[in-house]
C-alpha cells in the first residue's frame, strides 16, 4: 500500500504540468465574463462575512470588536474547502469524454480543484492581513505557524477532495449530499462562535474530534489573538495524513473503472 501511495503522490508530481493546465482553465471559466473578473475571489467571502456580521452582530447581539475578522478567517478556510469538494464531486464524473479518451492520472483532476481553492484562499489572505491593522489583532511570530496550519488543510482537503471524486463517478447525487453535508459541518464548527462560549468543558474533547474545530481556533489564534495553534492541531495533522492517504489509494483503486462508468 505505501509503494502504491508513493507512486501515485510521484505521478502526480511527474504531472504537475497537467494540473496547472487544468487549474489555469478552472481559473478562466469561474471568473469569465465576470465584471469584477478575479475580484469576485476576494468579494465573495467579504460578502459571505458581511451577511453573517448582520446575522449575528445586528439580529441576534452577539459577537465582540474583533469578531468580523475572526469571522472571516474561518469563512476563508471553509472557502477553500468547500470550494474544493464540491468541484471535486464532478470533476471526473464531468469529464467523461476525457477520460475515455485520454491516458492520464486521473487524480489530476480533482487534485487541480483542491488548488483552484487554494489560489482564492491566498487572494482572500491578501484581504484579510490590512483587515488585522485595522481590528488591532494581535499581531505576533505566532503566525508563522500559518504555513503549518495551511499545508494540514491542504492534505485534509486533498484526501477528502479525492474520496468525493470517486463516489461521484458512481453516485450522481453526491453533488446534493455533499451541499447539505458541508452546510451543517460548518455550523458543527466554530466559525461563527467560539468553543468556550459554547461547548461545555466535558464536551470540548468530543467536539475537538472535528478536525475544522482544531484548524478554525488555529487561524483565529495566529491570525487574530497572536497565540499558539490548537493543541489538538496535532490530531487533526494525523487525520488529515489518513484522509490523504485512503484518498489517494480508494481514488487508485477505482481509477480503472471510470471510463466505462462515466
Amino acid at each position: 500500500m505505501i509503494n502504491g501511495v508513493v507512486h501515485q503522490i510521484k505521478n502526480l508530481w511527474n504531472r504537475r504540468d497537467l494540473i496547472k493546465y487544468f487549474v489555469k482553465t478552472d481559473l478562466k471559466i469561474i471568473y469569465k465574463n465576470k465584471l469584477f473578473g478575479f475580484l469576485w475571489a476576494i468579494f465573495d467571502p467579504l460578502m459571505m462575512m458581511a451577511v453573517y456580521i448582520i446575522l449575528v452582530v445586528f439580529i441576534f447581539r452577539r459577537g465582540g470588536p474583533q469578531f468580523p475578522i475572526l469571522l472571516f478567517t474561518a469563512l476563508l478556510s471553509w472557502r477553500w474547502f468547500i470550494y474544493s469538494l464540491s468541484g471535486a464531486v464532478t470533476s471526473v464524473q464531468g469529464k467523461g469524454k476525457l477520460i475515455q479518451s485520454v491516458l492520464f492520472p486521473k487524480a489530476v483532476l480533482p487534485f487541480s480543484r483542491v488548488v483552484v481553492g487554494m489560489i482564492n484562499f491566498f487572494f482572500g489572505l491578501a484581504v484579510l492581513i490590512p483587515l488585522l491593522f485595522f481590528f488591532h489583532a494581535n499581531i505576533s511570530w505566532n503566525i508563522c505557524w500559518l504555513p503549518v496550519v495551511i499545508l494540514i488543510q491542504f492534505f485534509l482537503t486533498a484526501g477528502a477532495a479525492l474520496i468525493c471524486a470517486t463516489l461521484g463517478v458512481y453516485f450522481h447525487d453526491m453533488e446534493n449530499i455533499i451541499q447539505y453535508g458541508l452546510r451543517l459541518w460548518f455550523y458543527l464548527s466554530p466559525g461563527l462562535y467560539a468553543v468556550a462560549d459554547r461547548i461545555p468543558d466535558r464536551f470540548v474533547p468530543i467536539y475537538m474530534l472535528n478536525p475544522f474545530a482544531a484548524l478554525f481556533n488555529s487561524y483565529k489564534n495566529i491570525l487574530v489573538y497572536g497565540t499558539l495553534p490548537s493543541g489538538y492541531l496535532i490530531f487533526t495533522a494525523l487525520l488529515a495524513i489518513v484522509f490523504f492517504i485512503f484518498g489517494l489509494v480508494y481514488f487508485n483503486s477505482k481509477e480503472p473503472d471510470f471510463a466505462k462508468v462515466v
